[in-house]
Order: C-alpha cells, then sequence, then structure tokens
C-alpha cells in the first residue's frame, strides 16, 4: 500500500469519532425540549413529547397577557434573588398529577377548576428537575444562555394571578413556549418558561470562568448540595383491617401536643430535631426547637376566646352576693 494510501486510511481512522459538520447544533429551544423529556422520565415516568418549542423575549406585561386559564403558575428564584415563573397549563398539570398519583395518565376531559396547593406540590419536583436539567443541557452544548439559566430552582407556587406583578419586575424575559404530548398523546400541555433576560455579572463571570478549574471552597460545595427533609406531625399504627375501610372525609384523630413535637427527619429517617407547628406569613412553618412543655398543648385563639368566657361566668357563680351593711 503507498504512502498516500495508509495515510488516507489513518486519517479517516481519526475522524471517525468526531461530530459530522452537517450535524446542526444543539439550540436552546432543542435543549429545553431534552430537559422535558428528562424530566418526565425521572420524576413522573411519563413520556413526554415536544411538538413545538418557540423563543422570543418580551416584557411581564405581555407575558401576563398570554397566561392560560386555571394554570398552576410556579415562581422559580436563580442567583442573586433574580426570580422567573414557569407556568403548566391544566391539562399538562393533570397529566402529571395522574401519572404520579394514579400511576398514568388518563384521557379524561380535563376538569375546569383552579389549581391547588396540592397539584402545587406535586409538580413541584418536575419543575425543579426541568430546571436542572436545561442547565445541564445548555452547559453540555456550551450556548450562550448558560448565564440565563443557570441556578433557577423551584420556590413556591403563586395562587393568586394578581401577585406576580408584585414579585416579578416588568423587564424583559426569555420567554419559552413548549406543546408538548404526553404518554403518546393522551393528553396535550403547555409549558411556559420565562427567565430574566439581563443577568448579574457574577453570573457573566461564572460562564466565562465555565471552561477553568473552579476554585470551590468546602462551604462552596456544601450549600449546593440537595437536603432533603421530613417533617412528621404524628405516627398512627392500625392493622390492615381498618385502613381498607378508610373512606374519603374520615377523620383520623391527632392529639394537640404534637404540634409542639413535631419530628424532623433526614434522607435516612434518623430524627434531626424537634420542631413546632405554626405559620409565618400566611403559610404552614415549622419552628426549630420543641414547645416548652411537650405535654401543654398549644392555645389557639378561639381557645383563648372560651376560656376567658369561661373563667367570667366561674368569677361571676362563685362571688357571693355581699349585702351593704349600714355602718354602726
Amino acid at each position: 500500500m503507498a504512502d498516500l494510501d495508509i495515510l488516507s486510511v489513518l486519517r479517516r481512522k481519526a475522524g471517525a469519532g468526531q461530530p459530522s459538520s452537517g450535524i446542526p447544533r444543539l439550540s436552546a429551544t432543542g435543549a429545553l425540549g431534552n430537559a422535558l423529556r428528562r424530566a418526565g422520565q425521572d420524576v413522573a415516568n411519563v413520556s413526554i413529547a415536544v411538538q413545538s418549542i418557540e423563543e422570543n423575549k418580551a416584557v411581564l406585561d405581555e407575558v401576563l397577557g398570554d397566561l392560560p386559564e386555571h394554570a398552576l403558575l410556579c415562581l422559580v428564584e436563580g442567583p442573586e434573588s433574580s426570580f422567573g415563573m414557569a407556568v403548566l397549563d391544566r391539562s399538562l398539570m393533570a397529566g402529571l398529577v395522574e401519572a404520579q398519583t394514579i400511576g398514568s395518565v388518563s384521557s379524561a376531559t380535563v376538569a375546569d377548576r383552579p389549581p391547588t396547593r396540592t397539584d402545587a406540590a406535586i409538580c413541584a419536583d418536575f419543575v425543579d428537575r426541568l430546571l436542572e436539567c436545561f442547565e445541564v443541557e445548555a452547559h453540555g452544548a456550551k450556548l450562550d444562555i448558560i448565564p440565563h439559566v443557570s441556578g433557577y430552582r423551584y420556590a413556591l407556587p403563586i395562587m393568586d394571578p394578581q401577585v406576580i406583578s408584585l414579585t416579578l419586575e416588568n423587564v424583559f424575559y426569555r420567554a419559552f413556549r413548549a406543546d408538548l404530548d404526553l404518554a403518546n398523546g393522551t393528553k396535550q400541555g403547555v409549558l411556559t418558561l420565562i427567565l430574566p433576560s439581563d443577568v448579574s455579572a457574577k453570573a457573566k463571570q461564572t460562564q466565562a470562568n465555565d471552561g477553568d478549574t473552579p476554585d470551590h471552597t468546602i462551604t462552596d460545595v456544601a450549600l449546593t448540595c440537595r437536603a432533603e427533609l421530613r417533617a412528621v406531625l404524628h405516627q398512627v399504627h392500625l392493622p390492615v383491617t381498618d385502613v381498607a375501610k378508610f373512606e374519603v372525609g374520615m377523620m383520623i384523630p391527632v392529639p394537640i401536643q404534637a404540634m409542639g413535637q413535631v419530628e424532623l427527619l433526614d434522607s435516612d429517617d434518623e430524627i434531626v430535631t424537634i420542631c413546632r407547628l405554626g405559620r409565618m406569613s400566611g403559610q404552614r412553618a415549622l419552628r426549630i426547637g420543641p414547645a416548652t412543655d411537650p405535654l401543654v398543648a398549644p392555645v389557639l385563639p378561639e381557645q383563648v376566646a372560651r376560656a376567658t368566657v369561661t373563667a367570667s361566668t366561674e368569677t361571676m357563680t362563685a362571688s357571693p352576693v355581699q349585702e351593704n351593711k349600714p355602718e354602726p
């Protein structure tokens, strides 16, 4: 074999593993499509087929004008307290809820109702995984949107659409709209993802140094780790025969003392600490540390009112009527 022929064969072998110049580079919409498919499988074990994805820029007022009725609105938070939003129309929300509760997506007509906090809690992991996969896809393809999509995670549901304008700034957002098929066309849904178009200087610097070896401390690594905690208010042990008789609306008694002795467990079901159940800004919350006296139930406002009335009545009943006798 001639030297030129040998050189040609070696060149072909060396280039066999290289991507073809005819393969298009992954786009931002393609990265989001891959993230949607991955999140559907990882979280809900449901196949998601992307029919189309559109990307554009719009101010908040324009985005709010296109919100579907009774959609699940999820606030997402990114670096340096930057906020965006993931919007799941009611069909997509219903499909994800069905897949994670009954194990399959139903072809039944979706109920015309507003989303609940239970719906939001079930769909939260999907939104979180979607944002994580979108970031990974963008980094893998070295897209210029890396600083725009990095670090965003699910924060909380927005139950009142009027709160959106109070939470998000009326600036330009990068908006993605994806038309989706769930479970081989059993349901069709729409997901809208909006993230701030302008990014901070810190995020831009992170993208510039993306190819360099990061200089992370142990604290930096620890603060980025995912920690899952589970709160247990009370545990009830019942025979299987009683559990089989459960019906919707049945009440399971929980001692009032349990509100002051909530167990906070880690992923290994080990007790991390004891908490008290309460409220903060209108939301259910846990205060670290047990009640002062675990045997004393927390006093609720209505109990205070009843105790005051009872105490007043007892005072009136117990006090003898004294006669006013004239002084000698």
